[in-house]
């Protein structure tokens, strides 16, 4: 029997430029703010972004998505199977064994309540606990799409987004799930559960946005750019807001469905995900660390493109 060898891991490394390095994953709820990135960085902001602090991480491994249970308990997802939970506001984290597998990438989290989470990833993979992530059971599929997020409505319904333009909905909390026909067989990224709606809009590569509206029918919306849209975010004011390509930003509103371009202050970023904060601030990790934009400076940056 060849014996299999798995790649070493130890602390990541407290480094004085954290905070301009590659971040790839963003949450937040009330006053704070968690970001996540390579080499296990894990930033903390308590002040809408203005202010970021690098916390001791149990890994240098490659940290994909964050998600904010309630004030006190944090989770993160990453490369190599990695699971990582934090009790006190992600002052310390622990790791957590879900999988131990080394070619398997975490890609996204959610926790719908304090006890029904889920972890999906690379190949199909996908996780679920009943039991406030005590113990995890793998929901092996027929076939091993990437799925890439895993997002809440506020009508309660998830939504599962992926490969080959895979798109899956659940009623019951996750217990069964619907797949949804798009007719387009591209990377989908990410969706965005409309507010008060049951629509949804998608989007993935070169650009690609499509909204999902009542019975079965998809609309493709045009878009301005050819980019990868990374994630979607709809902020308070009803805008849509999508992280996409090199310095770009797409903001429109879902009536009008136009989005327009909008330019990071360094064009030479690249968005990854995007919070908005209490205060109204959006924040967009970037290759380069976050970035907070007030939406004052959004609006105004909209109008003068």
């Amino acid at each position: 029997m060849v014996p299999f060898a798995q790649s070493i891991d130890g602390p990541s490394v407290m480094a004085r430029l954290a905070k301009q390095s590659l971040l790839l994953g963003i949450h937040g709820r009330a006053g704070i703010a968690v970001a996540v990135g390579e080499r296990g960085h894990i930033l903390l902001t308590n002040n809408q972004g203005k202010t970021w602090v690098q916390k001791k991480s149990p890994t240098r491994r490659t940290l994909n998505s964050v998600y904010l249970l309630d004030q006190k308990t944090i989770w993160i997802a990453g490369h190599q199977s990695t699971v990582l939970r934090s009790l006190d506001s992600g002052e310390s984290w622990t790791k957590i064994k879900v999988l131990n597998d080394p070619e398997t990438s975490f890609l996204d989290l959610l926790f719908v309540d304090s006890r029904r989470g889920f972890i999906v990833g690379s190949y199909g993979k996908f996780f679920s606990t009943i039991d406030g992530g005590n113990t995890w059971i793998e929901n092996k599929q027929e076939e091993d799409p990437h799925f890439y997020q895993i997002t809440s409505a506020s009508n309660g319904l998830l939504w599962l987004i992926g490969e080959f333009g895979t798109v899956w909905k659940s009623k019951n909390q996750g217990n069964s799930w619907e797949s949804l026909d798009i007719d387009y067989e591209g990377t989908l990224f990410g969706g965005v559960p409309l507010i008060k709606s049951e629509s949804i809009i998608v989007h993935g590569l070169q650009g690609n946005i499509f909204r999902f509206k009542n019975g079965s029918i998809w609309e493709k919306i045009d878009s301005p750019t050819n980019a990868i849209l990374h994630r979607g975010t709809q902020l308070k004011d009803g805008q849509l807001v999508f992280a996409a390509g090199a310095g770009e930003l797409l903001l429109g509103s879902d009536k009008s469905r136009l989005f327009q371009v909008v330019k990071l202050s360094d064009k030479a970023a690249v968005p990854t995900d995007l919070w908005q904060s209490e205060d109204g601030s959006l924040l967009v990790t970037t290759d380069r660390g976050v970035f907070r934009i007030t939406l004052s400076e959004l609006n105004k940056s909209k109008l003068n493109d």
